[in-house]
């Protein structure tokens, strides 16, 4: 089983190395000026539908083929609570639809105009972090609950998916929700600088998370040897 996993630890860090490289190719458009828009246009993680976009969206869908391996897994041994990993699985594949398709900035800002709050000063760029952020939240919460006692069987497989969700929450969440207070006239910079970081946290969340999969995955191995 272990020789015909998808993913080991070791080549995560290739796609470590895909993300480090995002933000540093955009570190450097920014500083420079954005000179060459084709470029700008291609790497901009700020982007739904370019080169970033397409990675991170990938990155959520390794994960999730990872957690239904893991499920697979759990299932042909009889795990008790493997079903919480398919539940994992296909939150982790919608998460990668939506990271091109957009549905949570759609369907927030339609339900922040329906309540009222896209009129508001401190909702004015990104209206859909005051409905759908707590739910975001609240949805993670509850897969942290899920799937406790099943990570618990593994040391530290529990301590990165609580990493890796929280790391997506802060830079997906609570830093996006400040590009509302920033003057974008005088700060349209800081604005972008904010955006590498938070588009680079969301990654690499996913990437702990990825990292947290195979490590129950490895350990549950181990465990049934």
């Amino acid at each position: 089983m272990q020789n015909n996993s998808l993913l080991n630890k070791q080549e995560l860090l290739y796609l470590l190395a895909g993300i480090i490289f995002l933000a540093i190719a955009n570190s450097i458009d920014l500083l420079f000026g954005k000179p060459f828009w084709g470029i700008t246009r291609f790497i901009f993680l700020g982007y739904d539908d370019n080169l970033a976009a397409w990675y991170s969206s990938m990155l959520l869908t390794i994960a999730g083929l990872i957690a239904y391996e893991c499920w697979n897994y759990a299932r042909k041994n009889r795990i008790p609570g493997g079903l919480s990993l398919l539940l994992f699985a296909a939150l982790l594949f919608f998460m990668s639809a939506d990271e091109v398709a957009r549905l949570h900035e759609i369907l927030g800002k339609y339900a922040a105009q329906f309540l009222g709050i896209s009129s508001k000063e401190f909702a004015k760029h990104s209206p859909w972090v005051w409905v759908g952020g707590p739910l975001v939240i609240a949805i993670f919460i509850f897969f942290m609950f899920l799937l406790k006692k099943l990570f618990l069987l593994v040391a530290n497989s529990m301590t990165y998916l609580v990493i890796g969700l929280s790391l997506i929450i802060l830079g997906g969440i609570f830093l996006e929700s400040t590009i509302n207070f920033l003057n974008h006239e005088d700060l349209q910079w800081l604005w972008e600088i904010e955006i590498i970081i938070e588009e680079s946290l969301e990654m690499i969340g996913t990437l702990f998370i990825a990292y947290a999969l195979i490590v129950w995955r490895d350990g549950i191995i181990k465990l049934k040897q």
